[in-house]
């Protein structure tokens, strides 16, 4: 589940693998299900000089009434999801009646933190949860003109992990890792060994400590650098020039190091404590910094927009880890509410002027029968394009 990228270039790669089933690609949109249907039912890679057609694939409509009541009560065993982690909460809501403790979901997108909200939204129940693995995805890809087609600009691999999750308990204040049970760690090593066997994902799994020092530095980057673009209003080429952008990213450098040495998936490696200090981690985040060049963040885009941006998975995750250690995350909670505010104000005015545009029809329609010679229509219509 993803019309990003990511979730095209997965599918993709699925559907090339003779030995698995055809993937079903579960869209939430009617609009892009029709666009589906308009392309031939297949997706393009374009890599190098070759382009790659695959249409061994099952394109499903999640909104379709029809598609609920043929399927509502088969559970879903395998999900790969790799919507942006701030709408994967909404669009899993449609169909979360079909996963329980029998079902595998792989997380892959740019955040950390979906997991726990989903175990905290839609499973509370330890009986009937589902089991999480946590995904890195490393491949370069690029944008093209045709939203059923993914470009692959530079290899890369999928890093793979079982979620485990942290418990705290109030009494004793400790916190302990709940390991799932064995026949679930079954089911998931089977999702893991399918994966694995689709020789274009590279996939591979790993220990939890291992994956974070691979997930941790751009989870990092995005928390550090994506809230800046928004709130300097600038693409990323601009931030290393700015003194006051450079003082903020030292703070929030500062307080990260703080939280990642104190968590547990990092503590007994050493490796991984000797790398993720404040000068290691501002090394690692400047030289993604300067590939970014003048592109700019996804979270910027989102935030003008007035639309839901990852900032609770990537800079909230760590403020929620800093404040489960008794920290205090004055520069990132300060950063949060600050990309906030914008988003709320650019939502305001999305609303103001859908609000009059709507009021602007009304009287050009009501008013269309009323006035002769067209003037009075011609003037409703300068003032719907003003």
């Amino acid at each position: 589940m993803g019309m990003d990228p990511i979730g095209r270039y997965i599918t993709h790669a699925l559907a090339g693998c003779e030995s698995l089933p055809p993937p079903t690609y579960m869209m939430h949109s009617y609009q892009i299900r029709k666009g589906w249907d308009r392309v031939g039912r297949r997706l393009m890679l374009y890599d190098g000089d070759k382009m790659i057609a695959r249409d061994r694939i099952k394109g499903v409509n999640t909104l379709d009434t029809n598609y609920e009541l043929e399927n509502s009560n088969n559970v879903i065993k395998n999900l790969i999801v790799t919507v942006p982690a701030a709408h994967v909460l909404r669009v899993l809501k449609p169909f979360v009646h079909r996963l329980d403790h029998r079902s595998t979901i792989c997380l892959v997108n740019d955040g950390l933190g979906v997991a726990e909200d989903l175990i905290e939204t839609y499973f509370p129940s330890i009986f009937k949860r589902p089991t999480f693995l946590l995904g890195h995805f490393t491949p370069k890809l690029g944008y093209t003109d045709d939203s059923y087609s993914v470009e692959k600009i530079r290899d890369g691999r999928l890093y793979l992990t079982l979620f485990q999750e942290t418990i705290t308990d109030p009494l004793v204040r400790n916190r302990f890792k709940r390991h799932p049970p064995i026949e679930r760690t079954q089911a998931a090593q089977h999702l893991l060994r399918l994966l694995t066997a689709v020789p274009d994902l590279y996939a591979s799994g790993h220990p939890t400590q291992d994956f974070f020092r691979y997930k941790l530095p751009t989870v990092a980057f995005h928390a550090i650098v994506d809230p800046l673009t928004v709130l300097l209003d600038c693409t990323y080429d601009k931030l290393p020039r700015n003194a006051y952008a450079r003082l903020l990213m030292d703070q929030m450098l500062g307080e990260i190091c703080s939280v990642v040495s104190r968590m547990w998936e990092c503590k007994n490696s050493q490796k991984f404590q000797q790398f993720m200090t404040t000068t290691k981690l501002r090394d690692e985040v400047w030289h993604k910094l300067m590939r970014r060049r003048t592109s700019s963040s996804r979270m910027r885009t989102e935030a003008v927009r007035g639309r839901d941006t990852d900032i609770d998975y990537q800079s909230g995750y760590f403020v929620r880890r800093g404040r489960a250690q008794g920290l205090a995350m004055y520069t990132m909670d300060t950063v949060i509410y600050e990309v906030k505010g914008k988003q709320e104000v650019a939502k305001a005015r999305k609303d103001i002027r859908k609000a009059r545009l709507a009021q602007l029809k009304a009287q050009g329609a009501g008013s269309a029968g009323k006035v002769p010679g067209g003037g009075g229509g011609g003037g409703q219509e300068q003032q719907a394009r003003q």
